[in-house]
């Protein structure tokens, strides 16, 4: 992607101090802000004076539930809030800004213009994404053995940590053989090549909007199963572009009725290139934005205090959760209501645990901050 924006004549700043921001905020008419909570640009915006600008804040998450909260304060900071799902509309941020539009993030879809079906035994069923428990559905062995056809493989593409434990599991569960971690790959349309069905059952707390990998498989025509979990319900209509479950049982059946049925593989796949090819065309995408753009500058210029400013890394934490901060935000203060916020705390979800905008990415960033230390420490003991 640097090279990329080089070679178009954008001009980056790696990693730039404050001073840097706030020169390059005063010469320009729009910021637009990649959104989603990460500790370091919240601490950036929190202390940087940005000056009298129009600001469009692009969110990249769901935004409905920690630790990915699209709060009130974000739409009051923004003059224009882009959101990549309609569910996005049901956030704070989407009620308290005054503009919102529906703009889909879109993956590199030249990256699949040489896509061709790679012959292999068999039917694979396919997952291609980040291999980790802040992102997979907890029981993606399970559902995965009790698919009833043996000759079934499952093939999982990507990296994120989890893909030993994954595969022991998938082992464990007599999947040996035939349930393979093949790691991170560049070479995207190769690996979407060996690929029959789309298995993408992902947590039930996804803050996943417009998920790429997602868009990809159905640009090139593989039918996908997935849950109504983030914003793939808006990507996604069940029996016409992929199939859409709502428990384990409903996810092993989805599969088993592809698995038997090429005719079906073959409808629900036509149908979703068909769609992906429209709703993702980056030609309709950049002129969506180009309006995003000339609604902004319609906008009057404005001055805006920094965004959560003069705060501890746990009171970050806190104000970029919004109402969705309870427990933590008991948590900060003392009395017997801590004591039962701890407990929740504890048994706090992997994504909230390990997950970007999670306690242990903002730890690591604050590493002397006690109330994170404490937050930590929780979940490790639990």
């Amino acid at each position: 992607m640097y090279l990329a924006a080089r070679r178009l004549g954008v001009g980056l700043l790696v990693q730039p101090s404050i001073d840097a921001i706030e020169k390059a905020a005063a010469d320009a008419d729009v910021i637009v802000i990649h959104y989603w909570n990460h500790p370091l640009l919240l601490s950036a915006l929190g202390r940087a004076d940005l000056g009298s600008t129009r600001i469009v804040v692009w969110s990249k998450v769901l935004g409905l539930h920690r630790p990915q909260v699209l709060t009130a304060e974000i739409g009051d900071f923004a003059d224009v809030l882009v959101v990549t799902t309609e569910r996005s509309r049901q956030s704070e941020a989407a009620t308290t800004c005054g503009i919102v539009h529906t703009v889909p993030g879109i993956a590199d879809m030249g990256r699949l213009e040489n896509w061709r079906p790679v012959p292999h035994d068999g039917i694979h069923v396919g997952y291609l994404g980040l291999v980790s428990p802040v992102k997979m559905h907890p029981r993606f062995a399970e559902m995965c053995a009790r698919v009833s056809d043996r000759s079934v493989s499952f093939v999982i593409v990507g990296s994120g940590g989890g893909e030993q434990k994954l595969h022991a599991r998938a082992v464990d569960l007599g999947l040996d053989g035939r349930f393979a971690c093949t790691g991170y790959t560049d070479d995207v349309s190769s690996a979407l090549g060996t690929f029959d069905i789309f298995g993408y059952p992902l947590s039930i707390d996804t803050y996943a909007t417009s998920e790429k990998a997602l868009q990809e498989a159905m640009w090139v025509g593989i039918p996908p199963v997935v849950f109504p979990h983030g914003g793939l319900v808006d990507l996604v209509e069940d029996d016409v572009t992929g199939i859409v479950v709502n428990d384990e049982d409903g996810y092993v059946a989805a599969i088993d009725m592809l698995v038997g049925d090429r005719s079906l593989r073959r409808r629900l796949g036509d149908e979703a290139r068909r769609m992906a090819r429209s709703r993702f065309d980056p030609y309709t995408l950049a002129a969506n934005w180009a309006n995003v753009i000339a609604v902004a500058l319609a906008q009057p210029a404005r001055s805006r205090s920094p965004l959560y400013a003069n705060k501890t890394g746990a009171e970050l934490f806190v104000a970029a959760n919004g109402i969705e901060a309870d427990p933590f935000a008991q948590s900060v203060e003392s009395g017997a209501q801590r004591l039962h916020a701890d407990v929740e705390i504890a048994s706090s979800s992997p994504l909230v645990i390990g997950g970007d905008g999670g306690i242990a990415h903002y730890r690591s960033v604050w590493p002397e901050d006690p109330v994170l230390d404490r937050w930590v420490r929780l979940v490790a003991s639990s």
